[in-house]
């Protein structure tokens, strides 16, 4: 018999619902990927000069959650992610325009060397939203659709992405989306410390 999930063990006890399930096994990585992935998260500041990969929908979609007031956490892995179940019928919001804007400050911010920003192919109208970042960008950074974002991004030196198919292949990892929301004035919600659980639980 094999080991059961720790995630699907706790679901099952406290008759969490779909959505409530994935938000938690987003913020709830077990103790090994946990470690390490936060040892591959690297500050800003280090990403100057260097060749950025941007996994494009990840990114853009938790700031537009952020933005739009809806909750985005730090896990336990110290990475920021949004709560959405799936970004495959993913539509760009009213807020689409300020977050790539505010995305674009926080890579200039950064000052890499080169930017390449991805977006999955088959995700609807992908071509069309690559060509509105272009716009609001001033194509001051390149932007690609890709059937193959996950093996292509992997050849940058650091990634912006909290998938955690691809942090596990990436040499190092910056957390572009807390650093735009937070340039934006928001601060993500925590529910652990260094300690543990908020709250002592």
């Amino acid at each position: 018999m094999g080991v059961q999930d720790p995630i699907d063990s706790i679901a099952r006890a406290l008759s969490l619902t779909r959505a409530e399930r994935v938000a938690l096994s987003k913020i709830v990585r077990s103790p090994e990927e946990s470690l390490r992935n936060s040892m591959k998260v690297v500050p800003p500041h280090i990403v100057k000069g260097s060749d950025l990969g941007v996994d494009g929908f990840n990114v853009i979609i938790t700031v537009e959650r952020a933005l739009a007031g809806d909750p985005v956490y730090v896990c336990t892995d110290g990475i920021v992610r949004d709560l959405s179940l799936s970004y495959s019928s993913y539509k760009p919001s009213d807020l689409f325009d300020r977050a790539v804007e505010t995305i674009a400050d926080t890579v200039r911010s950064m000052s890499p060397g080169r930017v390449t920003i991805y977006l999955d192919s088959p995700i609807s109208r992908s071509g069309l939203i690559a060509k509105r970042i272009r716009e609001i960008t001033s194509e001051e950074f390149e932007v690609k659709t890709s059937n193959r974002v996950d093996s292509e991004i992997l050849s940058h030196e650091i990634v912006a992405s909290s998938d955690s198919r691809i942090i596990e292949g990436a040499k190092a990892i910056v957390d572009l989306a807390h650093a735009a929301i937070s340039r934006a004035g928001i601060s993500p919600k925590r529910l652990f410390t260094d300690r543990g659980m908020l709250g002592g639980i």
